[in-house]
């Protein structure tokens, strides 16, 4: 699992600002260490979390209960959480380095998660994107760390299906991605409402859980699920959809928000759409804010873009590939299905393989 030579950055000025045209690159020698997270699934069927580093390998593997769908990091305490994919209830706390004993804790009866989460700044609390079912009304839930996870409370996600959930750099504003299909337990992951549904991003207080902002996708996009989003420079929320219209419909399926403007498409890039194949699978901003990383499973696509210049700079193939996170070193890693993970550089380079399937999203975390 050593990571291959990389050749080093190369910038470009396009109109007196630095582009970065290879995003994606680590020291020659390969020193950048990243640690990151993900969910498998064994060979055997059985499912865990590990903890991974580019350069050692395995750090920690932690059995599930079933298949977990993102992870989320606490680095005031140094906590991975992974989460249970939709219709799932539990979600496991870990640390990768102590032998701490891990903390399973679950959603209330009446709920399920959704496979994401996001800590607060100071660390002290857990918020969850969850399915109030029965009612058909997406929640956030509200946990606190220091009491073991207990569920403190729970805000509207005003939306149906909220799926990701980041945290704005004022640390306190929630964004979230709702989905918008209504889906319950009884029919597995089965959507109800394609006909009538109705996607959003909001954003929330996550202090008084006022909805401070909401945007719906609607005409054209009516079709469109939010699923996916990160968080690039000047609070810029990059996120990714999944199309769920007529299979030969070709749609814009990145979009670009910040508070008090209409949603943006990454438009004019019917070689893109048609690379992701109506579905995005993961989202990633590097470590400068400045490029988002888009995967694919279905089309086994990554795609590359500028935030700031709203343009596609490079767009790649990597086996089976779903997560994707910012590599410590600059530009991105990558996870797929079939074992395989690597860094990005001008090609991505396949650093390893694995015995396990990386399952849908990888989470790069500080040690």
């Amino acid at each position: 699992g050593a990571m291959h030579p990389m050749v080093s950055e190369r910038r470009t000025f396009i109109g007196g600002r630095a582009t970065s045209l290879l995003p994606g690159t680590v020291a020659a020698d390969g020193s950048v260490e990243t640690l990151f997270a993900s969910n498998i699934v064994e060979r055997d069927g059985t499912s865990a979390a590990v903890a991974y580093s580019s350069k050692r390998g395995l750090l920690r593997k932690q059995p599930l209960p079933g298949r977990g769908h993102d992870l989320t990091y606490n680095r005031n305490v140094g906590l991975l959480v992974a989460f249970a994919r939709r219709p799932g209830n539990f979600a496991v706390a870990f640390d990768h380095k102590k032998d701490r004993p891990p903390q399973r804790f679950t959603t209330p009866k009446n709920r399920h998660f959704y496979g994401h989460g996001v800590f607060s700044a100071d660390g002290r609390l857990l918020y969850t994107t969850e399915n109030d079912f029965e009612n058909a009304v997406g929640i956030v839930g509200v946990y606190d760390v220091a009491a073991g996870f207990k569920r403190s409370g729970e805000h509207r996600a005003f939306g149906v299906g909220p799926h990701d959930i980041a945290v704005l750099s004022d640390g306190r504003i929630l964004g979230v991605a709702n989905g918008g299909i209504e889906t319950h337990p009884d029919n597995g992951r089965r959507p109800l409402n394609i006909a009538t549904m109705q996607s959003s991003l909001a954003y929330i207080d996550r202090e008084t859980g006022d909805l401070l902002e909401r945007y719906e996708l609607a005409g054209d996009r009516q079709k469109l699920s939010i699923r996916h989003l990160d968080v690039a420079q000047n609070d810029t929320i990059v996120f990714g959809c999944q199309f769920k219209g007529p299979k030969w419909e070709t749609v814009d399926l990145i979009g670009l928000h910040q508070r008090g403007r209409e949603l943006e498409f990454l438009s004019g890039v019917p070689e893109t759409n048609r690379a992701l194949r109506q579905y995005v699978s993961s989202i990633a901003v590097d470590r400068a804010g400045e490029v988002a990383g888009v995967t694919s499973s279905r089309g086994q696509a990554v795609i590359y873009f500028d935030v700031g210049q709203r343009k596609v700079i490079r767009q790649s193939t990597f086996p089976d590939v779903s997560g994707v996170a910012a590599h410590a070193g600059g530009g991105f890693l990558l996870t797929g299905g079939h074992g395989d993970w690597g860094a990005s550089t001008t090609k991505p380079s396949s650093a390893g393989k694995e015995s396990w399937s990386w399952d849908n999203h990888t989470l790069a975390f500080g040690a």
